[in-house]
């Protein structure tokens, strides 16, 4: 064919894709600016002038950008973690256990000791309040945030080697724990393949363990169990320790107050001499009145005499000197009952009073405390917090982890959702680009 016929063919195709432009719906036009002239620039057409052949269009080149980037971000790691689950990652075993944190609570209540009695239940009260108040359900949280904590694992590594379980050679690379890595991020790992949570409704604990053998999941899951244990038996016998120990001083204390009461009260009858003064009293007062009836017929005989004019009888003489004698007598008893001195009775008696009264009250605080400890020990013993465990860790069969085909699929949805993310992005930036 010669060449202006073929210039003239490809100039009339090129000059009908151009006009076939207009074709299109407005929708897939570019918009122009209200305020310039749509027709003027509608109207312009831009024809190329061909001199020569056309341009040839390139088969071949680059792979476009998308495709690259899907293999790139989906389809090498995908196969890098298959390949992983499939023939390098590690077999874990999990041992589980279930336990609960139970406490023994007597049916009694405070209202019932009160009606004993209203003093001692006052006293009583706040002891037996403070055991109420502790609940089995926070002794449980307490024991969960024990097992993720470091002070389990100073505990039991007394028991095991818990580093030589976690760093064993014939363990995957990615799956062991370093040696030369410090103990803080080997605690990040423990918390990695230790579990332990609540169920809130009833309070129970379900522990489980991750590790490379099934013996080594049941050793570090009976570990954990028994060094739990021990921390309930702690908890619960310096909570019993600390209230009764509270009670005791003010046993201790009640004591000391009564034995000093007797003390002083036992001095004052040593430097008295006096075991009672009130019967001291009684009995002088006794002696007085007797004293006082042979004065009064002492008397009485000395005035029939002296009216019979016989007072130079011998008889009046011996009556004259009883009846001195008598007055003398009472006149001392009288100086030794209400006397100034310091040795007077009534003052006896009223020291003696004052000392037997604190000797009293002492005796009825001691009384009080002594019924109070009693009380509060018997109620602490009831309420003693213990660990139940209902569900012992057994051997593992069969390899818990790795999922060897689940997570590979969640890595690859991973990655797709990714990747298609960045295409979203990437796709509307070159849109704002045009």
């Amino acid at each position: 064919m010669p060449k202006a016929a073929i210039e003239d063919k490809t100039k009339e195709s090129f000059t009908k894709a151009v006009s076939g432009r207009h074709l299109l719906p407005s929708l897939f036009r570019r918009r122009t600016p209200a305020s310039r002239d749509r027709n003027d620039i509608e109207e312009i057409e831009y024809i190329p002038v061909l001199d020569g052949p056309a341009p040839k269009t390139q088969s071949g080149g680059k792979p476009p950008l998308r495709l690259l980037g899907f293999l790139l971000l989906v389809v090498l790691p995908f196969l890098a973690s298959s390949v992983y689950y499939a023939f390098i990652a590690s077999d874990q075993y999990v041992a589980e256990a279930r336990f609960a944190v139970r406490s023994v609570s007597g049916s009694g209540s405070d209202a019932d000791d009160k009606s004993d009695n209203n003093d001692t239940a006052q006293n009583t009260g706040s002891g037996v309040g403070a055991l109420s108040m502790r609940s089995a359900t926070q002794d449980a949280y307490v024991v969960t945030s024990f097992i993720h904590s470091s002070e389990i694992l100073k505990r039991i590594s007394g028991e095991i080697d818990y580093k030589a379980i976690f760093t064993k050679g014939d363990t995957d690379f990615l799956s062991r724990f370093s040696a030369s890595e410090p103990d803080e991020e080997f605690l990040k790992y423990w918390n990695d393949h230790v579990s332990a949570y609540i169920d809130v409704s009833s309070g129970i604990i379900t522990l489980k363990i991750r590790a490379f053998s099934p013996e080594d999941s049941v050793r570090l899951a009976n570990a954990v169990i028994q060094e739990s244990e021990k921390l309930i038996n702690e908890l619960s016998e310096r909570a019993r320790n600390d209230i009764v120990q509270s009670m005791k001083a003010d046993l201790e204390k009640s004591g000391k107050t009564y034995s000093d009461a007797l003390l002083a009260l036992n001095q004052f009858q040593h430097t008295s001499g006096l075991l009672s003064p009130e019967a001291q009293a009684k009995d002088s007062g006794t002696i007085l009145t007797g004293l006082l009836a042979q004065k009064l017929d002492f008397e009485t005989r000395l005035f029939v005499m002296r009216q019979s004019n016989a007072d130079g009888s011998p008889t009046y003489q011996q009556l004259s000197l009883a009846k001195d004698s008598l007055d003398a007598q009472i006149e001392k008893m009288k100086s030794g009952l209400t006397g100034p001195e310091n040795a007077s009775l009534a003052k006896a008696l009223l020291e003696y009073s004052r000392l037997d009264t604190d000797r009293m009250i002492a005796q009825k605080l001691y009384e009080s405390s002594q019924k109070n400890y009693d009380t509060v020990l018997a109620e602490a013993l009831r309420k003693t917090l213990y660990l139940a465990v209902f569900v012992r860790p057994t051997l593992p069969e069969e390899a818990m982890f790795p999922r060897r085909i689940s997570t590979p699929l969640i890595i690859l949805l991973a990655l797709t959702v990714a990747w298609a993310t960045l295409s979203l992005i990437w796709a509307s930036v070159e849109d704002h680009r045009v």
